[in-house]
């Protein structure tokens, strides 16, 4: 391994050992090469001080994981400390050069030479997965070649495989060598080591990962739904790799399976060995999976289609900001609806029926890891049924969920829109990171009631349905169809799916789209018919098969939560179009205008809560904001939330009938 003489400004010795030069250098900190008292050649990991990135407690889970794994596998941990207030790591000496060096300077393995790589960390992989540790950065830079062998290295991103630390927490890992579910949020597991590796060893044979290099977007957008290219890589090899790059991570090998196929001994497929053990009764709550047909979208993209935040891993909707525990939130409407200068809050879940909130809070509960508290009553028949922690992943944070009856919130894993319906029977979990793991895009819903949970598939891809909203009986839930372009673009909405709750059946409406969208669906006042905003600050009304019922005409810019049944009627619920930043209340059947209510200056409308009041956000002092009932003359009824203004507009509460 080549070692760079250790420049100007490096400590000359870390504790008892005397810096010789450097191995490497990175982002955290500096890998050197020195001499142990007793004269041997070790490693030294030094964390920079100061350095963004691990903290001292997860250098320490690096060297406990490390020591898990038998050292024939991983560079042997020695020795740990403290120098100069940043952690350091001692570890064997391992001479070889890394497999990427290899590649760059050699040239792609063949023969002999590529099947003994496969074999060597296939066979690291295998203890190391045996240790309970997933490395989750596994690539040809972390593959050493000494004598004796491979040797998988840096496990500073590695975790254990039973922590109960989602590892959909962060994006991590090399992209070229990272699995779909990586960048779904679904987290890191042994499987996604497996595609690691499969993937290392198609750079070793060809000179370049199977998926390639490249801008991410591009290169994401390959993973989940390209085909690997694998050039000459042929035979038994050639077979494993392949299962290995499956994009479902429940069909690849484990690790010892492909290390004893590749010796010779058959190993039935993975899957269907987890179908047996499901047929014997080894496993419980089983989910069953819906499939409708629908044909896949077609014809030419539209100019129209608007520009979307893709994050990291899939195509998102633009989302409204600047104000709001959005009360069911802000990515129900497009960038820029809303008042003047600021945006609208979307709309909370919930059934709209009558019922009257407490005139006080008597009771306080606190957002966990937030200074946000809710000011709720026993009487009260909506509360915060979920929120969406948005503050670190903007538009595609962490959803909670509130235990029935009680205080406590469940963080749910990965990337989701976690919607509570109405009465709280069921919860829909909608992925906001759309990977193509397989044809069809889907939704989860959980009987809140038995556990049950179900995977109920709603469209082919390309297209994807996003904005869950329940029915105002709590028994359908309605989604948007939406179609996509390339890898950062969301066109036109294509229709509407409507999902039974009660038999998990989908069934799909087209409907061709004359704006240019996306404008999501809502649900109608009594869950007959649905509602769309429309160009020119108008409101479509469909029925259920999507045929046009009426349009209503220059009423304004239709609110996220458009319709509602209040003590006026039953209205449509838009942003005034006099610009003044008013809420007007249209007749829903006669577009005739019924009210106008008041929003005070820098309040933002959130929703309706019940018949009689509404939501809104507003200000309160120079860094606090609070979420308030106001009633139809604008008028603040009660406080309902109140946090610092940083966290109330990075969190969606949605508000729920229970």
């Amino acid at each position: 391994m080549p070692v760079d003489p250790p420049p100007a400004g490096d400590p000359s010795r870390i504790g008892a050992y005397r810096i010789t030069g450097r191995l490497g250098a990175g982002g955290q900190g500096v890998v050197y090469l020195a001499v142990s008292p007793s004269g041997d050649p070790v490693a030294v990991k030094l964390l920079r001080s100061g350095a963004r990135g691990p903290t001292a407690a997860e250098f320490d889970r690096e060297i406990e994981l490390a020591l898990r794994v038998k050292a024939f596998c991983t560079a042997q941990v020695l020795e740990h400390g403290e120098f100069d207030g940043a952690p350091y790591i001692v570890s064997e000496y391992v001479d070889g050069p890394t497999l990427a060096r290899v590649i760059s300077e050699r040239g792609a393995l063949r023969g002999a030479e590529l099947r003994r790589l496969a074999i060597g960390t296939l066979t690291a992989l295998s203890a190391i997965h045996q240790a309970g540790v997933v490395h989750r950065d596994f690539k040809p830079a972390n593959v050493l070649l000494p004598r004796d062998g491979p040797r998988v290295i840096d496990f500073g991103i590695a975790q254990a495989a039973d922590s109960t630390a989602a590892a959909a927490e962060h994006v991590v890992g090399t992209p070229p060598y990272m699995a779909p579910e990586q960048f779904s949020g679904s987290g890191s597991g042994a499987a996604s080591d497996m595609f690691a590796w499969a993937a290392t060893v198609t750079c070793a044979a060809t000179g370049s990962p199977p998926f390639g290099t490249g801008p991410m977007p591009a290169l994401i957008h390959r993973i989940l739904s390209g085909e690997p290219q694998l050039g000459g890589l042929d035979g038994q090899l050639r077979e494993l790799v392949l299962e290995c790059l499956a994009k479902n991570p429940a069909v690849r090998p484990t690790a010892t399976a492909a290390l004893l196929r590749l010796l010779g001994h058959p190993v039935p497929p993975r899957l269907l060995l987890a179908e047996g053990r499901a047929r014997a009764g080894g496993r419980t709550g089983r989910r069953e999976e819906d499939t409708i047909p629908p044909p896949s979208a077609g014809g030419t993209p539209s100019a129209g289609r608007r520009r979307t935040a893709a994050g990291l891993a899939a195509v998102t909707l633009a989302v409204a900001s600047g104000f709001g525990v959005y009360l069911a939130r802000a990515e129900e409407a497009p960038v820029g609806a809303g008042p003047a200068g600021g945006s609208t809050a979307s709309p909370s879940e919930q059934r709209r029926a009558s019922g009257t909130m407490a005139p006080v809070a008597t009771t306080a509960v606190r957002i966990p890891g937030t200074g946000i508290t809710l000011r709720e009553d026993r009487r009260d028949p909506w509360r915060v049924t979920s929120y969406q922690d948005n503050r670190e992943y903007p538009a595609w944070g962490p959803s909670h969920v509130r235990a029935t009856g009680g205080d406590a919130f469940e963080r749910l894993g990965g990337r989701h829109h976690a919607v509570v319906s109405p009465g709280g029977s069921y919860v829909a979990i909608s992925p906001e990171i759309k990977a193509d793991f397989s044809d069809f895009d889907r939704i989860r819903i959980v009987d809140r009631s038995s556990g049950q949970e179900t995977t109920v598939q709603t469209v082919r891809r390309p297209e994807q349905t996003r904005f869950p909203r329940w029915s105002p009986d709590g028994s359908r839930l309605l989604l948007t169809v939406l179609e996509t372009v390339g890898w950062e673009e969301v066109g036109r909405d294509a229709g509407f799916v409507i999902v039974d709750a009660a038999s998990r059946r989908a069934r799909l409406v087209r409907v061709a789209d004359d704006g240019d969208g996306p404008r999501p669906y809502a649900w109608g006042p009594d869950g007959t018919t649905v509602v769309q905003r429309a160009p020119g600050g108008s409101v479509d009304v469909r029925n259920l098969d999507g045929t046009l019922v009426r349009t209503l005409r220059s009423v304004g810019e239709a609110t996220p939560d458009d319709v509602a049944v209040t003590s006026v009627g039953a209205v449509v619920t838009t942003i005034c179009p006099d610009k003044s930043g008013n809420v007007c209340l249209w007749d829903y059947v006669t577009g005739a205008k019924k009210a106008t209510v008041p929003i005070a200056k820098g309040a933002v409308f959130g929703g309706w809560l019940g018949e009689r009041n509404l939501l809104a956000v507003r200000p309160r002092g120079k860094d606090r904001k609070e979420v308030v009932m106001i009633d139809l003359r604008g008028d603040t009824v009660r406080v309902l939330a109140d946090g610092p203004a940083a966290e109330i507009d990075g969190i969606t509460l949605r508000y729920t009938l229970r």
